[in-house]
């Protein structure tokens, strides 16, 4: 575990109304499931180790009905940083923001496949899950929350990422987290998704630049330093103090398969290896360490 322990994700369960390509989920993890009481109480013992944030994820968090009072509970154990992550869909409900809203919910953070239904739509394999998501978002804003974008960067958002970040901050977003897509698990039924990382970091690079007018605020976990001319972009999953917890189990965040790293020889005399979390193992499987260069 983190030494340091300050936000707790609690992955309530793995149900979601999107049937996205690349899930990693599959029927024997589909019926886990977290109960109330059972995050209630990983609320309150994280809460007590000195945990300050709470994100509700999943699955898809929003089609629990008990989604509210979980939000309530989190503020009533003194949780200052209250976050759901989704899908977005149910967001189009400006109602049901607002339940979030008066329950203590001031994080949302939505899953960015594109910047268009034909793209987005494509790779969640749900009509009508783009413009739903994009409305919801709009429904955050209105209601006063802090709405972030959490884009996937795959072989077709990666060009297309100053378009995704101009249309989204166009509505009102200020913050979006880069995840570069993964082979582990069922991602790995589509490897040619994932872009390598000097057109990840490119991308990064030139969007942070041609937005550097606009206060937007931008990170990343999976794509390393040496891959980013952008400065204060990279944010190490380790310095978060996140503890994943599951209906079976919990771990720090850093030791996740789609967070953990590894460092090769290439690495060596970077002046950001310790901070560095590395670049993951299947990555460097597919298209090996040619592209590291320390800094």
């Amino acid at each position: 575990m983190s030494s340091t322990l300050k936000k707790i994700e609690l992955i309530l369960w793995f149900k979601c109304n999107c049937r996205c390509a690349f899930c990693v989920v599959d029927a024997e993890t589909a019926r886990q499931s977290m109960t109330t009481a059972e995050a209630v109480r990983h609320m309150g013992r994280a809460r007590k180790e000195g945990a300050s944030a709470v994100d509700f994820g999943g699955g898809e968090p929003t089609l629990r009905d008990d989604l509210a009072a979980l939000v309530r509970a989190a503020a009533a154990f003194g949780y200052s940083d209250i976050g759901v992550k989704s899908n977005g869909l149910m967001f189009c409900y400006p109602e049901y923001v607002e339940t979030l809203r008066r329950a203590g919910a001031d994080r949302f953070s939505v899953s960015v496949w594109g910047d268009c239904p034909s793209v987005h739509d494509a790779l969640c394999r749900t009509p009508g899950a783009f413009e739903k998501m994009e409305m919801g978002i709009k429904n955050v804003v209105d209601s006063g929350g802090d709405p972030e974008a959490e884009v996937l960067l795959t072989v077709g958002s990666v060009p297309r990422l100053g378009r995704i970040v101009g249309a989204f901050a166009d509505i009102g977003v200020k913050r979006f987290r880069f995840w570069l897509y993964s082979l582990f698990g069922a991602d790995s039924r589509f490897p040619e998704l994932l872009p390598t990382l000097t057109d990840a970091g490119a991308a990064i690079s030139r969007t942070s630049s041609s937005f550097a007018s606009r206060g937007l605020i931008f990170s990343t976990s999976h794509v390393p330093p040496c891959f980013l001319r952008a400065r204060g972009v990279y944010a190490p999953i380790a310095d978060e103090g996140l503890r994943i917890i599951t209906p079976g189990g919990a771990f720090a965040a850093e030791r996740s398969p789609f967070e953990a790293g590894v460092k090769t020889r290439r690495c060596a005399g970077c002046s950001h290896a310790d901070r560095c979390g590395g670049v993951r193992h299947e990555y460097l499987q597919r298209f090996s360490d040619a592209e590291i260069t320390p800094i």
